[in-house]
This record gives structure tokens, C-alpha cells and sequence, in this order.
């Protein structure tokens, strides 16, 4: 009986570190794949931060060499109204008309017209504005100003043209302008490498907006089409 009970006592004890030695593997094997889940979720959560960062600072725009390039949200501008010099933060803008984007100042808007025609103007006068066309760049553009010719004569029979603005966005423009009845209207053609654009300024005798306008218009890209 003795030894029949020592035997017992032996198994016991066997028993009894077979577990404990069980228990500390299933621990060792449970911590292990704690750490790997974890180092699994960092390195998913980094991964989401830098898509997040990829999309904010996505390609929106091409350049006259069709090159992609990325526009920031906002940039100063210097511009001139009736003869003040005054400068101010302008912020980006898409048209949903037309496939560009421009930076625009506190004190105007951005609207589409009709198709393939957007309007910026300012916000305190809607008759102080400018007109927006974009052009296929095979354009026929002898129609073009004799059209736009025709549409400052309905402001005056006097139509002149004009000097271009010393900016390299209007070095290749042709300008037009007319005068009456206190309404100034001016016309900018401009076939640039990657940029077939019509502006029409419409402003008052006693609120020249101009410069205003032609400082937020040379900010004219043309978007990155779509996939």
C-alpha cells in the first residue's frame, strides 16, 4: 500500500508540471501573436495615413506641357481696383461647368453660366464680372474675333484693340475693348500651348475691376481629365 501510494503521489506531481510547463506555452504562444496582430495594425494604420496624405495632396491640374502638377489650397495675390493696390488670399476653386480650376478672391464667385460658359463676379454687383470660355484648341479663331468683335460693337461702334497685359499668360493674347453709356467691356483671346481661353470683362466706368480679374484668370488651369 505504501508504495502503491508514493506511485500515486509521483503521478500527481508529473501531472502537475506537465500542466504548468502547457500553461507557459500556451502563454508564450498567445503573447507572440498579440505582438504580431499588433505590428500587423500599425503597419495597416500607416499604410491608410499615407493613402490619406496621397489624396490630399492629389494631382488636379496640368501644366502647358501637359505635365501633372499640384495645387495648393490657397496663395496670395496683388492686385489693383480703381487704382488701389490691395492684397488678399485666394482660394482654389473647380468649375463644375468646365474642366479647370482658378484661385479666387474673397470678393467674387465662381458660377457656371450655360454650358462650357462660367461667370466670376463680384459678390456686392453681379453687373461688375467676367465671362469664362474655354476653346478646343482647333478653334477656328478668325471666326472667334470676328464674333467677339461683334459683340463690343453692341457696346460701342468704337472698337479698339489692345495692349496685352506683360504677363507671360497673356503674352499671346489679342485684346479688344469697347466704351458706353458707362459700361466697359474688354475681350482677351489667348491660344497658349495647352490653354484655348476667351475672357469677357464687363465693367463700370466708376468701378474698374480689371486688373482684379485678369490677376485671378492667369491663375487658369486646365484639370487632369479623368480615368
Amino acid at each position: 500500500m505504501k508504495i502503491l501510494a508514493k506511485f500515486m503521489l509521483m503521478l500527481g506531481v508529473a501531472a502537475a508540471i506537465l500542466a504548468g510547463c502547457g500553461t507557459a506555452q500556451d502563454d508564450s504562444g498567445n503573447g507572440a501573436g498579440s505582438g504580431q496582430n499588433e505590428e500587423e495594425t500599425g503597419s495597416e494604420g500607416q499604410d491608410g495615413q499615407e493613402q490619406s496624405e496621397e489624396e490630399e495632396s492629389s494631382e488636379d491640374g496640368t501644366d502647358g506641357e501637359g505635365n501633372s502638377v499640384i495645387r495648393i489650397l490657397e496663395q496670395n495675390m496683388t492686385y489693383t481696383v480703381e487704382g488701389e493696390t490691395k492684397e488678399d488670399t485666394a482660394f482654389l476653386k473647380h468649375s463644375d461647368n468646365q474642366n479647370y480650376s482658378m484661385y479666387v478672391l474673397p470678393e467674387y464667385e465662381l458660377t457656371a453660366e450655360e454650358p462650357n460658359k462660367d461667370v466670376l463676379y463680384l459678390s456686392e454687383n453681379d453687373q461688375i464680372f467676367m465671362r469664362i470660355e474655354l476653346l478646343p484648341n482647333d478653334a477656328d479663331w478668325d471666326m472667334i474675333e470676328e464674333n467677339t468683335k461683334a459683340q463690343l460693337e453692341a457696346v460701342s461702334e468704337n472698337v479698339q484693340k489692345s495692349k496685352a497685359p506683360s504677363d507671360d499668360f497673356y503674352k499671346n493674347a489679342s485684346v479688344m475693348k469697347a466704351e458706353g453709356n458707362g459700361e466697359k467691356v474688354s475681350a482677351y483671346l489667348m491660344k497658349n500651348d495647352n490653354l484655348s481661353l476667351k475672357l469677357t470683362i464687363f465693367n463700370k466706368e466708376d468701378a474698374d475691376h480689371e486688373d482684379a480679374f485678369l490677376q485671378m484668370a492667369k491663375t487658369i488651369m486646365k484639370e487632369k481629365p479623368q480615368e
